[in-house]
């Protein structure tokens, strides 16, 4: 009954993986999620891979499940059985830790693959397979490290479209937030450590560095003086001087 039980979910998760690997042929996905678009985004060649993996182990799963080995060798098949699975799981947690703790959004489908793992694990330890049990150690010890040895690549927060990233210390830094304060106070600032982890997955290394987001288009800006043009260009032009008294009527000073 239990092997039954696991037979099921393994076709259950070779038939999910090959939807998705035939969407992903055709651009297409099982998920609608944005963490899906952003976890394939971060794999190295694109997801294709990982597919193909995860159809190869589900397949081995299935065949190691209903075909019936020799008794002299189904011991070292009920290791490989539980190697699989336990290889499985730990690239799990990987992923699902580097959903929740850097890019903070979550993947339907690689929910939908843990699940199936995961309960294919829990039978396996009913079945008294002991060495299960490093199935979800290496899964808890993985997931955790994602979240203690973070990148830290979080989004730059904004509402107005402008963000100024900093640190404290820095001359240039405070003369453009200066600036900002007084020619363009809707420029959001950011310490530049909470975002570490961004900008050097975006290779930049020196501050103050603007962050604008027009629509469309995207730009960094670098360096005081760059990032104060930039700026200046952006100003709306008015119509009237400010600052100024006509010659002759001194009570109408603008």
């Amino acid at each position: 009954m239990k092997n039954t039980l696991a037979l099921v979910f393994y076709l259950a998760g070779f038939l999910v993986v090959l939807a998705e690997t035939i969407f992903h042929i055709y651009g297409k996905s099982l998920c609608t999620t944005e963490g899906c678009r952003i976890v394939e985004s971060f794999v190295k060649g694109g997801d294709l891979g990982l597919l193909i993996a995860g159809l190869l182990s589900f397949g081995v799963l299935i065949f190691i499940s209903f075909y019936k080995f020799p008794q002299k060798i189904k011991t070292l098949i009920e290791y490989i059985h539980s190697g699989i699975l336990i290889a499985a799981l730990s690239v799990e947690g990987y992923l699902l830790g580097f959903q929740l703790f850097i890019v903070k959004e979550l993947c339907i489908f690689c929910l939908t693959v843990f699940g199936i793992l995961f309960i294919s694990s829990v039978i396996r330890l009913f079945e008294k397979r002991l060495e299960m049990a490093y199935a979800f150690a290496g899964f808890i010890c993985i997931f955790l490290i994602t979240y203690f040895v973070n990148p830290g690549i979080n989004p730059i927060p904004s509402s107005s479209g402008y963000v100024l990233v900093y640190s404290k210390g820095c001359p240039h830094c405070e003369e453009v937030i200066q600036f900002c304060k007084t020619h363009y106070p809707s420029v959001q600032t950011i310490e530049a450590k909470e975002v570490v982890g961004t900008l050097r997955a975006l290779k930049i290394d020196h501050v103050p560095v603007l962050f604008c987001d027009e629509g469309t288009t995207k730009r960094l800006i670098v360096g005081q003086n760059s990032i104060k043009e930039y700026l200046l260009s952006k100003a709306p032009e008015t119509s009237t001087q400010e600052g100024v008294c006509p010659i002759f009527e001194i009570g109408k000073c603008q």
